[in-house]
């Protein structure tokens, strides 16, 4: 689908109005959020990520199976409306993955993936993968850039993206670990290629930022089915706005393993300092960082509470509200709903883990 030019044009003016102005527009501030634990009824939602909006107030989650965004309202437990994307929602294969919003500019990247690499373990890394970008004033999909055209097949398993302060957006790649480049008007580039031809090796999953400073874990090869791993954090600076990027490993004290891992999370409430990781299989780990991660110290693990074994994971947390930080409970769908692309359920459970990280952080 074509998007028309004008439409790449507001694109880049929106971000040139942001990077003149950085602390325009985003001067608001949402009420408490009082709920410990707490259920999102949604059918067929299967939240694989989530990010809050502290500019609506609202929560933005990725409906993996039905290829679209969910915009939820949890101060009054009500969908306000669910975000389709032509030729890709509902569509067999199309999973919606990352996501990333930038409060100044209202715009939201959205990762859209092939199921061919998660399915197969990076054995079939086929298939077409999106970044899409969507003005939230107009409710309108400003472009798409197909991921694919960039690694020409040879790599895949796009899941999770950053945006930096020029409006750059890094989307992370898993099979294995790579990170492309995409301008604020589209155009993409490989800004840290593959270290290996080997498309099983599992690499990065998950990606977080403050400010220029982009976070991603790497799952290190540890296979997507296994409870145990060896994941680390890496820094990658971005200030300099280059066309290439190195990882730089963020050591921690103590070293203690973080298993197989997914997404990542720096919760606004701790300033950027924080960094939570989503262990599917285990539960949550805390991280803190008082240099601008260059180095970490493991604070300590939350284990989950949500049953867990082979049909349901946690992978994403997400902050709501000014201070509430919460686990997200996944299943997988089992049988399809005939005439759709995912499973029959409607209740996807939320974890507050607040209490618990800010004891580990005292």
């Amino acid at each position: 689908m074509g998007i028309p030019l004008i439409n790449l044009v507001v694109a880049g003016l929106l971000f040139a109005v942001a990077q003149a102005f950085p602390s325009g527009g985003h001067q608001h501030k949402c009420p408490p959020f009082n709920k410990g634990n707490f259920t999102v009824s949604q059918f067929q939602l299967y939240p694989e990520n989530a990010i809050w909006d502290d500019r609506h107030c609202v929560v933005y989650f990725a409906s993996l199976f039905n290829g679209s965004v969910v915009v939820y309202d949890p101060y009054r437990d009500k969908v306000n409306k669910i975000l389709e994307f032509p030729g890709i929602t509902n569509v067999l294969g199309q999973h919606a993955s990352g996501l990333d919003y930038d409060p100044v500019t209202n715009l939201l990247s959205v990762v859209i993936d092939s199921q061919n690499p998660f399915l197969t373990e990076g054995a079939d890394v086929s298939g077409d993968n999106w970044l899409l970008k969507y003005d939230l004033t107009r409710n309108k999909e400003l472009w798409r850039t197909n991921l694919t055209a960039v690694t020409k097949g040879l790599w895949g398993g796009f899941q999770d993206v950053s945006v930096d302060t020029r409006g750059n957006s890094y989307v992370i790649g898993t099979y294995p670990k790579s990170v492309i480049k995409v301008t604020p008007r589209g155009k993409a580039s490989v800004y840290f290629p593959p270290q290996t031809n080997d498309t099983t090796v599992h690499g990065y999953t998950g990606t977080a930022h403050a400010g220029n400073t982009m976070l991603v874990v790497d799952n290190n090869g540890t296979p997507e089915s296994s409870a145990t791993g060896n994941s680390e954090i890496y820094r990658f600076d971005l200030s300099s706005g280059s066309p290439h990027g190195t990882p730089v490993l963020v050591p921690r004290t103590p070293h203690t393993a973080i298993g197989e891992a997914d997404k990542i999370h720096l919760p606004q409430a701790y300033g950027g300092t924080v960094l939570l990781v989503a262990e599917d299989l285990r539960g949550l780990t805390v991280l803190r960082s008082l240099d601008g991660w260059h180095t970490a110290e493991h604070r300590g693990f939350i284990p989950s509470d949500f049953p867990v074994f082979f049909q349901k994971i946690v992978p994403s947390s997400i902050q709501i509200g000014p201070t509430k930080n919460y686990l997200i409970g996944q299943y997988f769908p089992g049988e399809f709903v005939p005439g759709t692309n995912s499973g029959n359920r409607s209740d996807f459970p939320m974890f507050d883990l607040t209490a618990q990280i800010d004891a580990l952080l005292a």
